[in-house]
């Protein structure tokens, strides 16, 4: 009886939702600039479908999905949806609190969570907001990664991370100006940094006292083969979570970023060194750096199309918004926050030159690390 009420309780909420859509990557602010010598850009968020085992975190948390279709969902308020037993005055319940279930629909697939003992809507992944769930499984393939070095002449060093003993390629990078008539050189790692705990997509509530990070299609197969890790901004910055949802400035806790930041009006952080998550004696690559890694440095594999060269040894790969993407996109977090947004550098299947792009900083996205020692451009 009870499987019976809930069918029919599920089925009357999916007619009253079947019309609603969220996106899992929501478009960019807006890309500004199409070259390395620009700052300015877009902004964007993902969601997955959550597991029975992540109840304590659902419960202080919902998705707008779920907001959207409160009235059509929660049935606690209604007479007609509650039903008591006379005999033990206890209300009766159509499902278990934390139990999880979906529904693959026309327009995309619904993710539902018990609440108090009703199915409640948690989050929605729009159709035309992924590649499909075909693709999606698709995408859980390992690909061959034995020519992510080719193209490069030069010489690979490695350093081992002392925190937890995991090794990357490191290189000697030789960069020149935007007027080209600068060059200079630093100690760049050739890989996308990979330290910390994952989680599963669509965790909401966090861990400031651990380094977390996400992995493409919750696969560790990708952060532990030079995908790297993907970090919310402050995550990457090694700040308080908070400050992915508020001014830096703003905040007490996220202060410490905004006393780093150059004096020259219109490029405060243009030269900043911030370690963040990276290990001692190595910081977040910023957006000089970037700006000295001209032409294209993409890697000879994983791009859809126009395949890079790596004639300059980064290596750079298509990691991905934690759900798609995997061949097409990266973007590299900055130490380079804007009110309650920041800027990464952008590289895309189509295009072989680094743009500067805005995020929201709660998107999940990739970070390289440069070698403090023996390197010109560390200013501060």
């Amino acid at each position: 009886m009870k499987f019976l009420i809930a069918s029919l309780f599920l089925l009357a909420l999916l007619a009253a939702c079947g019309d609603e859509s969220s996106s899992s990557a929501p478009d960019p602010i807006g890309e500004i600039s199409s070259s390395s010598n620009d700052d300015n850009g877009s902004s964007g968020k993902d969601k997955d479908a959550s597991s029975s085992s992540q109840k304590d975190s659902k419960k202080s948390n919902s998705s707008a999905a779920e907001k959207n279709s409160s009235s059509s969902v929660s049935g606690k308020n209604s007479s007609s949806s509650v039903v008591e037993s006379s005999s033990s005055e206890e209300e009766f319940r159509v499902c278990d609190d934390g139990d999880t279930l979906s529904s693959d629909e026309a327009s995309g697939v619904y993710y539902y969570i018990c609440k108090d003992g009703w199915w409640a809507l948690d989050h929605v992944l729009n159709r035309d907001s992924l590649d499909s769930l075909a693709a999606i499984e698709k995408n859980k393939e390992h690909p061959n990664m034995d020519s992510l070095f080719a193209g490069y002449n030069g010489k690979y060093f490695e350093f081992e991370d002392p925190r937890d003993g995991r090794k990357y390629k490191y290189l000697k990078f030789e960069g020149r100006s935007e007027d080209f008539d600068a060059f200079t050189t630093f100690y760049v790692m050739a890989e996308n940094l990979n330290y910390g705990k994952m989680i599963p997509s669509g965790t909401t509530k966090f861990d400031d006292s651990v380094t977390e990070k996400l992995c493409y299609v919750d696969d560790e197969w990708f952060c532990d083969n030079h995908f790297g890790g993907l970090y919310t901004w402050a995550e990457a910055m090694n700040l308080p979570k908070v400050c992915d949802s508020v001014a830096v400035d703003s905040n007490d806790a996220c202060k410490a970023i905004t006393e780093k930041r150059e004096s020259n009006p219109g490029e405060e952080y243009l030269n900043i060194i911030w370690q963040g998550i990276c290990p001692d004696g190595w910081h977040i690559m910023n957006q000089r750096e970037w700006r000295y890694a001209r032409g294209d440095i993409r890697s000879k594999i994983l791009w859809e199309k126009n395949a890079g060269r790596n004639s300059d040894g980064l290596a750079i790969i298509p990691t991905g918004d934690g759900y798609s993407g995997i061949h097409e996109f990266t973007y590299m977090w900055l130490p380079m926050p804007e009110g309650k947004y920041t800027y990464t550098s952008s590289f895309t299947k189509s295009s072989s030159e680094t743009s500067i792009v805005k995020w929201g900083k709660d998107s999940f996205q990739s970070i390289r690390c440069v070698m403090d020692e023996d390197n010109p451009l560390a200013k501060n």
